[in-house]
């Protein structure tokens, strides 16, 4: 009964629309059967009457009920609208307080945010759209270059190898100084050196170099050489290996190689 009663409070507080007697009772009539509806919790019947109540004669107060009967029909955002336009059309009206209330709690309900009278009908503000989604930068991949297998031996030989050239170059020089040293007492005609034993001597010594160097270079690059072909062709590198020139009796000279491989 209290729908009907603030019908008729605001049928006659409202100064227009003025309805006519036979508007009057026929919505009187229409609000008597949609409040029936609503008691029998038939909300859907009830808002259907009240609608074509409005139509008859449109009085702002049909408008709250339509809200109210969407509010108990659970369906905020209908309720939220009839509301509202209550407001619009009557925003002085007896019923404007307890419209703007249901209103504020509609719009805590549907936006989760508190909000005052003012606003009460204000369309809440569109949600942030979603941060886009994290660009993936592209991966670059290096590939190391394969390591060389045959590195070491080839590195290796050509340190002996190196070695062995410079001992050839030894070689030859300390074979010109011997030679120089014996053609020197071989021609030697008039009277000898006061220093002539020692100037043999040297020239002994240096043909001793000259054997050594040479034995020791020509092992050394024929070493060096093999190492570096068996280097290229290796499918593992060497792990270790040592060279080791060594001196036998009477000036022979050979190359010592050992490591794994």
């Amino acid at each position: 009964m209290l729908a009907s009663t603030l019908f008729v409070t605001t049928v006659a507080a409202q100064p227009t629309p003025v309805p006519t007697p036979q508007q009057k009772q026929q919505v009187q009539d229409l609000v008597k059967q949609a409040i029936a509806r609503s008691q029998a919790d038939d909300h859907a019947g009830a808002i259907e009457l009240y609608q074509q109540a409005y139509a008859t004669t449109p009085l702002p107060t049909l408008l709250s009920n339509i809200g109210a009967e969407y509010q108990i029909a659970a369906k905020p955002v209908e309720a939220l609208k009839y509301f509202c336009m209550y407001l619009e059309k009557d925003p002085a009206g007896p019923l404007a307080s307890y419209a703007t209330g249901q209103a504020k709690l509609l719009q805590s309900q549907l936006t989760n945010t508190a909000v005052d009278d003012a606003n009460v009908c204000k369309a809440p503000a569109p949600p942030p759209p979603p941060p886009p989604p994290p660009v993936e930068q592209p991966k670059v991949v290096v590939t190391a270059a394969p390591e060389d297998p045959g590195k070491g031996l080839k590195t290796t030989g050509l340190i002996v190898g190196g070695v062995g050239v410079v001992s050839l170059g030894l070689g030859v020089y300390f074979g010109l100084q011997a030679k120089k040293i014996s053609d020197d007492i071989s021609d030697n005609d008039e009277m000898w050196r006061n220093d002539i034993i020692a100037y043999q001597d040297k020239g002994q010594r240096s043909e001793y170099l000259q054997i050594t160097f040479l034995a020791v270079g020509g092992a050394a690059v024929i070493g060096g050489a093999l190492l570096y072909m068996k280097g290229r062709g290796k499918t593992k590198a060497a792990e270790s290996m040592t060279v080791t020139p060594t001196m036998g009796p009477g000036g022979s000279a050979s190359l010592t190689l050992s490591g794994a491989f």
